[in-house]
């Protein structure tokens, strides 16, 4: 019977290093390849991020699981129910990155501070928004740091859609302008998987 020859340590060590070196460059080029969508997304990036502060009457400064997409609302107004519909769309399309889907809020910051009952007639009750309602001066706060002040009497508009993304560390990464659902999802997710 023939005896099974043994490698010499020489050959051993170059097969370990081959290994390495062929892990470090698969590290750095899965790097590379998920950071590079950013170039082909139609959003404003905000560079490391701009941080932002919740009043503590809007009860979700405590939410360090959630993205963010804030948007500025006056939930009376039909643009405003019509704007909810396109983004339950987008939030369909996600279902092409679910731990994206699962982890993103739809964040409306409610002008015309609706209650319980107009909140739950708004919203449809599903379970992906937030409709956050405070009094004018805390909403401007964070509409300013936002930069998605509302436009007098003009509401959710095509040109005043648009939301901001806000990791769950509460720094905001993105301008997302409104566009057909399955573009701004693409958006949403290629910043999501940017920033983690």
């Amino acid at each position: 019977m023939r005896r099974a020859r043994r490698r010499r340590p020489r050959s051993r060590l170059l097969l370990i290093v081959a290994a390495l070196a062929s892990i470090i460059v698969g590290y750095y080029a899965g790097q590379y390849w998920q950071r590079r969508p950013l170039e082909g997304l139609s959003v404003q990036v905000f560079d490391q991020g701009r941080p932002i502060t919740y009043p503590e009457q809007f009860g979700i400064g405590f939410d360090n699981r959630h993205w963010r997409l804030f948007l500025a609302v006056d939930t009376r107004q039909p643009a405003c129910r019509e704007l909810l519909r396109h983004f339950a769309l987008v939030v369909n399309r996600l279902a092409a990155w679910p731990k994206v889907q699962a982890k993103l809020r739809l964040t409306l910051l409610a002008y015309d501070r609706p209650g319980s009952d107009a909140i739950a007639a708004f919203t449809g009750g599903v379970n992906w928004v937030d409709v956050v309602t405070a009094d004018a001066g805390s909403l401007d706060a964070v509409t300013q740091q936002l930069d998605i002040q509302p436009h007098g009497t003009i509401w959710c508009s095509e040109g005043t859609a648009g939301g901001v993304l806000v990791a769950p560390k509460h720094r905001a990464w993105a301008r997302i302008p409104m566009e057909p659902a399955a573009v701004m999802a693409r958006n949403i997710a290629g910043v999501v998987g940017f920033v983690e």
